[in-house]
């Protein structure tokens, strides 16, 4: 959630740069010579701008130029980060430089960061990594441009998590946690795409492109989909939406929007399932109402992860009940695809599912280990259908939701075995 970093982070070091007026003895440390700062100046407010170059030039796959900042970020280092920086600088290859960047970036991220910048982490490399990088899309600088938009963003301060549509249609997160792209389908024939960035102020798509799939076909022994029937998507003029004119589809209209957001980043997929044409000003929401397995009447000042905590029945039977209704609901969702609502019975049934395992001694030894693995599947599979229902994608939502199903009726069915 949620425009370049090489602008910001080399504008701000530049000026970081122009304050100094000893030299730093780096060159000892085989360092570009570069300009020292005042102790006071070595504050996390003062390295983020340093460290952020060092982010981008490693997301670029560019060593030297990463090795260069590591210099730029020595001179502006405190006592803690020095170490650690010298550490990164001494590496004689961009692999080993990244794996020695992380506990630099794990302390920095730890910090309160500057406004404009913002955390983010890579669930993927080493465990789990986290970095800073200037609020914007997604770039990894343990993976470079073997993944560049693999992790998630937490915004930074200012900036909205805002999922409401502005156009009558469905607003999903892109997969670089920065821009979010709202569907719509205005009239029979007609399909067009409105994009924000992560405070939902209106982007410019004059250089974005894509296509709309109206219908594919799936090769299983390739394990990939060919499309059968596809329109472009081409930018309006004043570069305010993406549109296709495509056949006429009906009612519900079923679009695969597959688009690339930026010269270098990978094609993403965002499916669309509209049950009534898009009419702009209309939020588009559903109620957190119990049919969809929200809250009535809950408190809405405090945090939406409260909010939407199931009480949790006492007799087990009942417990069991309410996961298998979070799971037909679940089916109703991802049927008409209101992905970004499924998060909701998902996460409701991971706490039903988490409160069985403190009534284990309800059931014998093997059925009792049964029903661990299988809330251990739900709760993946639960965060799974958080995270790729923001994104939008039919496909992987499916594949969640098909482990989120076996872990369910893995549940009620050992129970029922008593």
């Amino acid at each position: 959630m949620k425009p370049q970093v090489v602008a910001c982070g080399l504008a701000c070091l530049l000026t970081l740069s122009a304050c100094a007026a000893r030299r730093s003895p780096v060159q000892s440390a085989g360092l570009p010579s570069v300009p020292e700062v005042t102790q006071a100046s070595a504050e996390p407010a003062a390295q983020i701008p340093a460290y952020v170059e060092v982010q981008v030039a490693l997301a670029a796959d560019d060593y030297a130029q990463a090795k260069t900042a590591l210099g730029h970020l020595l001179a502006v280092s405190d006592a803690t980060t020095e170490p650690l920086v010298r550490s990164a600088a001494k590496a004689d290859d961009i692999a080993t430089m990244r794996a020695r960047f992380k506990p630099l970036s794990e302390y920095l991220a730890a910090q309160e960061l500057p406004l404009g910048y913002a955390k983010a982490y890579c669930p993927m490399y080493d465990g789990g990594s986290s970095w800073v990088q200037a609020d914007g899309p997604v770039r990894n600088p343990y993976f470079g441009s073997t993944m560049p938009t693999c992790g998630v963003v937490d915004a930074a301060p200012g900036a909205h998590m805002d999922h409401t549509p502005r156009h009558g249609g469905r607003v999903f997160m892109a997969p670089d946690s920065f821009h979010h792209l709202e569907g719509t389908y205005p009239k029979d024939g007609m399909f067009r795409i409105y994009a924000t960035d992560n405070y939902r102020e209106p982007v410019d798509v004059s250089t974005w492109s894509g296509r709309v799939v109206l219908e594919e076909e799936y090769d299983s022994a390739t394990d990939e989909f060919t499309e059968v029937v596809a329109f472009d998507l081409q930018p309006s003029p004043d570069g305010a939406f993406l549109e296709s004119v495509v056949a006429p589809v009906g009612l519900p209209g079923e679009f695969i929007a597959k688009v690339v957001l930026l010269e270098d980043s990978p094609e993403e997929r965002f499916d669309f399932i509209f049950p009534a044409y898009s009419v702009s000003g209309d939020s588009g929401l559903a109620d957190l109402s119990p049919a969809t397995g929200g809250i009535d009447g809950a408190p809405t000042n405090i945090p939406l992860a409260e909010r939407v905590r199931p009480t949790i029945p006492e007799v087990t039977a009942d417990v069991l009940a309410e996961i298998s209704a979070r799971d037909a609901t679940l089916q109703v969702l991802i049927e008409e695809g209101r992905f970004t609502e499924i998060f909701i019975p998902a996460l409701q049934a991971k706490e039903l599912g988490l409160a069985l395992l403190d009534r284990g001694d309800e059931l014998p030894p093997r059925q009792r280990n049964a029903v661990r693995i299988a809330v251990r599947h739900l709760v993946r599979a639960a965060y799974l259908l958080d995270l790729y229902g923001d994104l939008g994608n039919r496909q992987q939502v499916s594949g969640a939701y098909d482990l989120f199903a076996r872990a369910a009726h893995t549940i009620v069915d050992t129970y029922q075995e008593r």
